[in-house]
This record gives structure tokens, C-alpha cells and sequence, in this order.
């Protein structure tokens, strides 16, 4: 496969959606080094929690240049970036705080079951499990009076949340842009073009994706449990992501590259041997095979310090034929 120069993917597309919006959204770099916050959950009553991670064990090469902006965002009625912090702009307009957190865990909620509509049982029981069905009942309502009012626009007549059969759903007349269904939607399509051994044209949505990814699913939001399986499954999801990448430009011969989203792999998750021997093939194949060995030891501590056990054979083999 012939070697591309580094920094020459197709950037047209990949930053039109995120641009434009404003302030509130992450460049392509701030997304990019964005460290695994998983654990940081903000709460009311204080700051955010810091989980300490240790630094990528090894040093990490220079980022490429910052690829300039192509396009602004589409106009849509409503973008909800529920991929770290949440923020959801309304007409274009940032939303700068909630009246109501029950409105916005209501709304949360109703985001990640867009597909299908919500009995308001459902919604009773999950928000407030302790009360009475009335009491229940006149809470949700309140909550989503104070909801309509967050996402009602003066300019659009039409309601942002639906009553239909004793359920609930997001106004689907309504134009919606969503970061959780973009990023899902480029791995999909970064699958499709694995599948059709298009590499170049996988990266460019792997790419597309990780810099979507902004941090764990409502990271700042320290009540809720509900959505911890998919907040997992997310960042699983972003961590493989940052492994195809270095992985496809490691074939393509951009060690630089492989060596900048490999070491983003371990700091997403430091047990990661894929990441790991990645690492120690990068480094052999530039000859600095100190640094193959050194890679293994702190994969094997990583392991033994995170998991309690060892590396697998094949990471141990790997090593062995490195040095």
C-alpha cells in the first residue's frame, strides 16, 4: 500500500458539524488530547472530583497541524452535545443553565431513548422512586413544563416534547443534531469502509469520531446511574476508535501518528494490550528497541497494578520477537 504523507486525510467534512457553534464546543485539538475523565462527575454541593491518571509512560510526539475549518454547523432547531458535559443549543443559541435538574434528567433520558417513546411510568419511577403516583405524577409535570420552556423557541410553534398515548418523545418534526448518534454513526460507517478495505476512507470517520468524543456520557451530571452502562459502552467504543486509527496509520507507515493516537489509547485505558503492542511494533520498527522493552514493562505493571494479572501470551510473545 503505497505511504501517504502524514497530515494528508481528508479534512472536508469532518469539522464542518462542530464549527460555528460557539464557544462551548471543543476544537479538533481540545477533543483530541482530551484525557479519560470517566470518574470526574460534578456535583452540587462542590467542585469536580480529579481522578489522578499517570502520565502516557512514554513521551508523545508532536501533533500534525490543526486542520482549518471547512463549514459551519447546518441550521437544525436543536444540537445536544451529550458526549461530556452537556449543552444544548436551542435556535443556535447556547442553553446557560437549567431552571430545573429534574427537567434536565427528564430530557437526558428522553435524549438517549430518542428512538422510541417513553411511558411517563417510566419517567415517574426512575426520577422519583419514593413517591406517591400523584406526587410522582405532578413532579414529572412541573418538570416538563419547566423542559418545553428550555427548549421552546419564540420563532418555532411546534412543542420540542410530545405527548402521545401515555407516552413521551422528543418532537421528531423537529431538526435535531445529536453528538452520541453522529459518533455512532461514523463508527458504522468506519466499519463499512474496514469491510471494503478502504483504510484511508475508514480513518477519516474513525477521525470524525474521536473528535466528537468530548468526554464520557453526561460527565457533569453527578446524580444520575441510569445511563452508566452506556456512558461504558461509549467510551469502549471511543478507546477502540483511538486503537484503529494508530493501527491504520502504522500500515500506512506514519509511525508519528501510530505513536500519537497509541499513546491516546493508553491514556483512555492503560490495560489496553492492543494499545500496548502497537507501542512496542512502533517503536521497533524505529529501531529503538530500549523503548520496545521499556513499553512492555509498563504494560505488565499497568495489568498487574489495574487487574491483577499478567500480560497475555501473545503480548509477551510480541516482546520477545521485538528484542
Amino acid at each position: 500500500m503505497p505511504r501517504r504523507e502524514p497530515g494528508s486525510r481528508s479534512s472536508a467534512g469532518d469539522h464542518a458539524l462542530l464549527n460555528g457553534i460557539g464557544a462551548g464546543l471543543d476544537g479538533w485539538l481540545g477533543g483530541l488530547f482530551r484525557r479519560d475523565r470517566a470518574g470526574g462527575r460534578h456535583s452540587e454541593e462542590g467542585p469536580e472530583p480529579v481522578t489522578d491518571h499517570p502520565p502516557p509512560p512514554l513521551p508523545t510526539p508532536p501533533a500534525g497541524p490543526d486542520p482549518e475549518p471547512t463549514a459551519a454547523i447546518p441550521s437544525v432547531d436543536i444540537v445536544a452535545l451529550a458526549l461530556g458535559p452537556l449543552e444544548v443549543y436551542v435556535a443556535g443559541r447556547l442553553v446557560p443553565r437549567w431552571a430545573s435538574l429534574k427537567a434536565r434528567a427528564v430530557f437526558q433520558y428522553l435524549l438517549i431513548h430518542q428512538d422510541r417513546p417513553t411511558r411517563r411510568e417510566v419517567l415517574m419511577a426512575l426520577q422519583w422512586p419514593d413517591h406517591t403516583h400523584n406526587s410522582a405524577r405532578n413532579n414529572l409535570n412541573v418538570a416538563l413544563y419547566s423542559l418545553r420552556n428550555t427548549l421552546d423557541a419564540p420563532s418555532r410553534p411546534a412543542q420540542p416534547v410530545l405527548y402521545r398515548d401515555g407516552c413521551y418523545v422528543l418532537n421528531p418534526e423537529l431538526t435535531w443534531w445529536i453528538d452520541r448518534n453522529e459518533f455512532l454513526s461514523a463508527l458504522d460507517d468506519a466499519r463499512l469502509a474496514c469491510r471494503a478495505s478502504q483504510p484511508e476512507k475508514a480513518m477519516d470517520f474513525y477521525h470524525k469520531a474521536i473528535q466528537l468524543y468530548r468526554g464520557p456520557l453526561f460527565e457533569d451530571d453527578a446524580a444520575g446511574e441510569w445511563y452508566l452502562p452506556e456512558q461504558r459502552r461509549l467510551k469502549d467504543l471511543h478507546g477502540d476508535a483511538l486503537e484503529h486509527v494508530a493501527e491504520i496509520h502504522f500500515q500506512l507507515g506514519e509511525l508519528p501518528e501510530a505513536l500519537r493516537f497509541g499513546q491516546l489509547a493508553i491514556s483512555n485505558d492503560p490495560c489496553s494490550e492492543a494499545a500496548h503492542r502497537l507501542l512496542m511494533r512502533c517503536y521497533a520498527a524505529q529501531h529503538q528497541q530500549q523503548l520496545v522493552s521499556r513499553q512492555y514493562r509498563v504494560c505488565a505493571a499497568a495489568l498487574r497494578d489495574e487487574l491483577g494479572v499478567s500480560p497475555s501470551d501473545e503480548t509477551t510473545r510480541l516482546f520477545r520477537d521485538l528484542t
